[in-house]
């Protein structure tokens, strides 16, 4: 179950076309944070599978979201898209590709004026995570990565 959710987390989405022991690297760390964040916000096969199509069906997936992103630096305590951590995130993990750190750098920034928009749960991060998801999965194809 968690793997699935693993393959669309990496920015909200999946990217199959990279493939390098540091992504796998990248994808153990999400599976743990994923782990401790869905002791706090359970998911279901259903909600696995909205995901997949695009889509956060309820709450709190928004928050297993939010934490995760927290958790490993992509979402500030502030509950705001955190470019930088991304940044920092892609460097790590993908240092040995250019190209695709490049893109991964691109993306991030295409999606920064997630933290321009009103929400209502504040520091929670919740909604702006849904607003990530969302902008990220409207983006991905344009950099290349595939869904």
């Amino acid at each position: 179950m968690y793997t699935n959710f693993i393959l669309i987390f990496y920015f909200g989405i999946s990217i199959y076309d990279v493939r390098a022991s540091s992504l796998d690297d990248l994808k153990t760390v999400y599976e743990n944070v994923i782990k401790e964040c869905v002791g706090d916000y359970p998911i279901t096969a259903a909600d696995l599978e909205l995901i997949k199509a695009r889509q956060i069906p309820n709450d709190d997936i928004k928050c297993v979201f939010a934490c995760a992103y927290k958790k490993t630096g992509m979402m500030t305590e502030e509950g705001m898209l955190s470019v930088e951590g991304i940044k920092d995130m892609s460097q790590k993990y993908l240092s040995d590709n250019p190209e695709q750190l490049r893109k991964s750098k691109e993306f991030a920034e295409a999606c920064s004026s997630v933290n321009d928009q009103q929400v209502s749960d504040g520091t929670k991060g919740c909604e702006r995570a849904a607003l990530i998801f969302k902008c990220s999965t409207e983006k991905i194809t344009n950099f290349g990565f595939e869904l």
